[in-house]
């Protein structure tokens, strides 16, 4: 299957890819805090890396990843280090996006949400359903990246065990779990942590969960791209 980073490949290699496949990829996230121990870009990190790994299997094209997230932890709980984006920008952003990549040829789209505050979701899920509704030619999967594996009993978390894991092993280098408390509980309010506790996060939870994802992914993506048009 041919694939590529979108921003690195000549036309020839798209057009190549529009041939075989005509599949892109999106991976949406925010700027936002982390716990003390995750970079800020954890969202969009660990997405564009999943939907790296899910395009080598289904050939495609995998898009700059786009560091725009709504109802981020700034004003949920107050946390600097965080860019939070106005929803109607989330939703023009990605209906461009839309409209563009239809216009260039694609035929499948997946976007994958490393940012799960819900009224980000909804907004992502709004434009899509809009779009699809008004346009022909091109499916538009968006999910969030825990989702696909939900059947298997995992959650997503923010800056917890799940996602800290993630980039412990898709980006390694980025996470330091020596600058969280050693004792006591880690909570929303005080650490911008939620879910399983994050100091039991190691590069090998990661590689599960990181494999396993991949894994539902490239077959939704099988699945949902071979019905053909709508």
């Amino acid at each position: 299957m041919l694939w590529g980073k979108y921003e690195e490949m000549r036309p020839s290699q798209i057009e190549a890819v529009l041939a075989e496949t005509a599949t892109a990829y999106i991976a949406w996230g925010s700027l936002e805090w982390h716990g003390r121990q995750g970079p800020i870009g954890v969202d969009t990190l660990k997405a564009y890396e999943l939907c790296l790994r899910c395009a080598e299997q289904t050939g495609g094209v995998v898009l700059p990843p786009i560091y725009a997230g709504f109802q981020t932890m700034k004003p949920h709980a107050g946390f600097k280090h965080t860019i939070e984006i106005r929803r109607p920008t989330v939703m023009d952003l990605l209906e461009q996006h839309l409209d563009q990549l239809a216009d260039e040829g694609f035929k499948f789209l997946v976007i994958m949400m490393g940012h799960y505050g819900g009224l980000h979701v909804d907004a992502i899920r709004k434009t899509v359903e809009w779009w699809e509704h008004n346009h022909k030619g091109m499916k538009v999967w968006a999910i969030p990246d825990y989702e696909p594996v939900l059947d298997d009993g995992i959650r997503g978390d923010h800056a917890g065990k799940y996602e800290t894991s993630l980039v412990m092993y898709l980006r390694p280098g980025l996470v330091d779990l020596s600058e969280l408390p050693a004792e006591g509980c880690l909570d929303i309010k005080q650490h911008g942590i939620s879910g399983e506790d994050a100091r039991e996060s190691t590069v090998e939870n990661g590689k599960r969960l990181a494999e396993l994802i991949v894994q539902r992914v490239v077959e939704g993506v099988r699945e949902r791209r071979d019905k053909g048009p709508r």
